[in-house]
């Protein structure tokens, strides 16, 4: 990659920018509510950047996806309008955000030449990874900066290898991520932090559970004879046009009839399921099962990581498989693809349970196995989701793979 970096841009890189993947392992369509999430880093997912700063404020980036022989790179600044290509306007919403935490319009930008092996639109966050090595690239050059504190390159690289849950590199990493969140906003989408903490706070060995109100997480070990297994149904969603917003106004609409009859409630996190019932006759029946996936979710959240704990894995199991029923029929966010995939992965062998992992309306589901039948459970759930009737004709073959929990972001100098 330094090869082509000096190849496409005529000088050797300064930084290489790792941001790993992420799975969600249970906590979906809950972070934008303030509400409790436990996603991993996946080690041998990720995106890979070798960058190099400009005295200028022009950005140039490298993508196999994007260049060509009469385009080998695609030029912006960092006070460009906002450009047609939606992958661009990723980076865009980082430089939009990084600007006003910055308080100066006139950053600096850098060259950047990016290789990733995260599929896109499989709910592995391909597009908070892009923002995220996009915030990472800005700090790099402009130096990282949280609310009135400035950090040199150096200071700022020490704080994201250290990965703390609490004390300066836990505060400086929160802002960062929150950036990130916000940079979303910018672009068009209406998610959580859930995905830009995940990729950039995370510690091999272990999960994380957030708290999306205040922010706060703590490492929840993944035992090593739990083996995580993401399968691709190869169907492709876009959050942006899909039915993501329309599901988010639907429970939106329904928490303010609820906060009416209970005004101590901030946000749908704060409600119980009495609470919800107590008001169903005043719902619609969408305001109702929005409502009754995200708070059932929380509570699911907590009692996995519980089971976890406890390496109850049966018990862990039917949470999961609770979970994508709800998925299905009262978020209503799967599609007969996912069906299909999970359907295959909870009959196959070593499989204590399987759901939906990110957005949906397709994706990837993300199976709980026995490490000791991996190998087992891979070959079946391709065999039975391949060889499925409507999936052959459809021309699509799956993807099946271990996820290893990996450390988040990190920023070297070469």
């Amino acid at each position: 990659m330094k090869e082509l970096f000096k190849k496409t841009f005529g000088s050797e890189p300064t930084f290489k920018i790792t941001v790993p993947s992420r799975v969600n392992l249970i906590g979906e369509h809950t972070d934008w509510s303030e509400g409790f999430v436990l996603p991993m880093a996946i080690d041998n997912v990720n995106m890979v950047s070798y960058v190099k700063p400009r005295d200028d404020n022009k950005i140039r980036l490298f993508s196999e996806s994007i260049s060509s022989d009469e385009k080998p790179y695609y030029e912006l600044t960092t006070m460009s309008e906002r450009v047609k290509e939606q992958w661009i306007q990723y980076v865009q919403g980082a430089v939009a955000m990084f600007a006003e935490e910055y308080t100066r319009k006139a950053l600096k930008g850098f060259d950047i030449l990016i290789e990733s092996t995260i599929p896109i639109g499989a709910g592995l966050s391909s597009s908070s990874v892009l923002t995220m090595t996009s915030l990472a690239a800005l700090g790099v050059v402009n130096k990282f900066v949280d609310g009135d504190s400035q950090y040199s390159v150096d200071e700022a690289i020490k704080l994201i290898d250290e990965k703390g849950d609490s004390g300066e590199s836990h505060h400086m990493l929160s802002r960062l991520c929150m950036m990130g969140c916000w940079a979303e906003y910018w672009y068009g989408t209406r998610g959580g932090s859930m995905d830009h903490f995940a990729t950039t706070v995370s510690r091999k060995g272990s999960a994380i559970l957030l708290d999306n109100r205040t922010h706060d997480y703590k490492y929840v070990p993944v035992p090593e004879e739990l083996s995580i297994i993401l399968c691709n149904t190869m169907v492709r969603h876009n959050q942006l046009y899909s039915g993501y917003g329309e599901r988010k106004k639907e429970a939106m609409s329904g928490f303010a009839k609820l906060e009416r009859k209970y005004p101590e409630l901030t946000n749908i996190r704060d409600a119980n399921i009495d609470q919800l019932e107590s008001v169903k006759s005043s719902l619609t029946k969408m305001e109702y099962i929005r409502l009754k996936h995200i708070i059932n979710e929380n509570v699911r959240v907590h009692s996995f990581v519980d089971a976890l704990g406890k390496k109850e894995y049966k018990a862990m199991g039917d949470i999961v498989n609770e979970a994508f029923e709800s998925l299905c029929y009262d978020y209503e966010v799967s599609c007969e693809e996912l069906d299909i995939m999970q359907e295959a992965a909870v009959d196959s062998p070593g499989c204590y349970g399987a759901r939906i992992t990110g957005g949906g309306f397709g994706g990837c589901i993300v199976a709980f196995v026995d490490k000791s039948k991996k190998d087992e459970f891979m070959s079946s759930v391709k065999s039975k989701y391949d060889s499925n009737l409507m999936i052959k004709n459809a021309g699509i073959s799956s993807e099946i793979w271990e996820a290893h929990s990996g450390n988040g972001m990190k920023i070297e100098r070469i």
